[in-house]
């Protein structure tokens, strides 16, 4: 058999292959990515600008908000008028709000923050579609109708920043963001991640040996996405994301399971050829 060295130079070696791999597959740009989160998601991190006078003036003060995304990609949100966010608000707007993927453990996970500027909704048209908006991703926020409740919006953004995972950073301009558009399929991730996590963890590993060249000890999908999917993997007790690109953009959930069946069967008969 091989020596300890050979097996640590043959590993160093398949991770190398794998960082190669990975700089060079297609994956959404940031801006994109940002919009996609910003619109599965309805909870995150709120900091404003204490106003309350006394020790805490000034003072970054955050706490965890529920908003919904417009169409624009802008949040908004329904305070009370006994919260804190909404007389910071009223009287500075600047504020800052961090967004994390669901189930979002460590640093591997990704997280945006928007930096920017809200402000109080006195339109009723408006104030009826920051409603609808939030309805829609709050079903049962039956208290936005009470009285002490106000709308507020992100009116414009400073910037925004992407954490994507480990060692992946990046900052995405007003403009930038306010281009880009939510992935129509990421919606579909955790079902399908489910099921091919229990029923066909070995495609998922011989897909990711098709696309990389490396073939891995265990496999486990992460993500999808118009572009490809994202796969936890193992491999001589070190553990490593691969992205794996679709054949062909999938824009719906149907596009998403002949995507993968089309891979399965790629990586299926690559496996026999070579057997």
């Amino acid at each position: 058999g091989a020596s300890a060295e050979e097996d640590t130079d043959a590993l160093m070696a398949s991770l190398t292959r794998i960082n190669e791999h990975n700089a060079a597959v297609a994956r959404p740009a940031p801006a994109d990515d940002c919009r996609t989160l910003l619109a599965t998601q309805k909870m995150g991190v709120l900091s404003t600008n204490a106003s309350q006078g006394g020790a805490l003036e000034g003072f970054p003060a955050g706490a965890v908000a529920s908003f919904a995304a417009q169409a624009d990609g802008l949040p908004v949100f329904a305070l009370s008028r006994l919260s804190a966010h909404m007389r910071d608000l009223r009287a500075d707007g600047r504020c800052s709000l961090v967004v994390a993927e669901d189930g979002a453990e460590g640093m591997n996970s990704a997280r945006v923050t928007l930096i920017g500027t809200v402000e109080e909704v006195a339109d009723e048209e408006e104030q009826a579609a920051c409603r609808e908006a939030y309805l829609a991703r709050h079903p049962d926020a039956f208290w936005v109708d009470f009285g002490d409740f106000s709308w507020f919006k992100m009116r414009s953004v400073a910037t925004v920043r992407l954490v994507g995972g480990f060692a992946r950073a990046h900052t995405v301009s007003a403009e930038a963001y306010a281009a880009a558009s939510p992935d129509p399929v990421s919606a579909f991730s955790g079902p399908v991640c489910a099921h091919m996590n229990d029923d066909h963890t070995d495609s998922t590993a011989a897909i990711v040996a098709r696309a990389s060249g490396v073939s891995v000890d265990a496999a486990k999908m992460l993500g999808i996405d118009r572009l490809g999917m994202d796969v936890e993997c193992e491999l001589g007790g070190e553990r490593f994301n691969v992205r794996c690109a679709w054949e062909s953009p999938a824009e719906s959930r149907a596009d998403i399971k002949a995507r993968i069946v089309e891979l399965s069967k790629l990586a299926a008969t690559e496996a026999a050829t070579e057997a």
